[in-house]
């Protein structure tokens, strides 16, 4: 564990001790870039997981100005179980981004169901529209026919006195 002890006077002047037995107490620390150097957490094999105070120098890529270990060093047994932490959370990141494509075509195939229902929809109304005027000719078809019936059978009997010819 570290604790800084820090000056008002100067950002770069710094006494750095390190204790066990401390509690946290943390007060920020700064690089020699005057930028706050941020708590990190390593993800190398070698140290996997142990946490430390670093400002990366950008200019010089993966060139630490500022470096100061927070964690003690990870025991082996830690490590293999930081390292299956590690594939467990790879795997799982696969899967999400497997299930994440999977949700993106099931989205594109509901929005094509969606339009064919429409179209389904559309043309059942028109059907039903049809179904009415054809069962409103057919209506009027029966009425006709009746009448004509009525009509016939009317003149029938004053013509032929109640006898039936038929052609």
């Amino acid at each position: 564990m570290v604790n800084v002890n820090s000056s008002n006077n100067s950002r770069q002047s710094r006494s750095h001790s390190y204790s066990s037995n401390q509690t946290q107490n943390w007060v920020d620390v700064y690089c020699r870039c005057r930028e706050k150097a941020p708590l990190r957490t390593s993800k190398t094999n070698a140290n996997l997981g142990r946490r430390f105070l670093g400002c990366v120098n950008y200019e010089e890529k993966n060139a630490w100005k500022f470096f100061i270990w927070v964690d003690p060093s990870t025991c082996p047994r830690g490590l293999d179980y930081g390292r299956h932490l590690q594939e467990k959370i790879k795997e799982l990141q696969e899967k999400e981004e497997k299930m994440e494509r999977l949700n993106e075509v099931m989205e594109k195939d509901l929005k094509k169901m969606i339009k064919k229902m429409d179209k389904l929809w559309r043309i059942n109304n028109e059907l039903k529209k049809k179904n009415e005027v054809m069962w409103k000719c057919n209506v009027l078809g029966m009425v006709v026919i009746c009448v004509l019936l009525v009509v016939w059978l009317a003149n029938w009997k004053h013509t032929y006195r109640g006898m039936l010819y038929l052609p």
